[in-house]
């Protein structure tokens, strides 16, 4: 069992009926909550991702070349990895 849903356990084992429906509501609103900034944030990422590619479309080959290098070469002395 994870721990989250161990200290769920724990935490509402004595309970009524009625303090467990009220507990329940709000993991279920919480939740949903969540679900809709992930979504939000997966929205605006895409947009952001689009605005991009447009800009990058825009910048003459060369220079693109230039930025992804010194891109990689400051994340490669911070010590991140690089996706691509």
């Amino acid at each position: 069992m994870a721990k989250a849903t161990k200290e769920v356990v724990t935490e509402t084992q004595g309970k009524s009926t009625e303090e467990l429906k009220e507990i329940a509501q709000t993991l279920q609103a919480q939740l949903t909550e969540h679900q809709k900034q992930a979504n939000y944030h997966t929205t605006m990422a895409t947009k952001a991702q689009g605005a991009l590619e447009v800009m990058v479309q825009m910048i003459p080959q060369e220079e693109v070349e230039k930025m992804a290098a010194k891109e990689e070469a400051d994340n490669s002395s911070n010590g991140e990895v690089v996706e691509g």
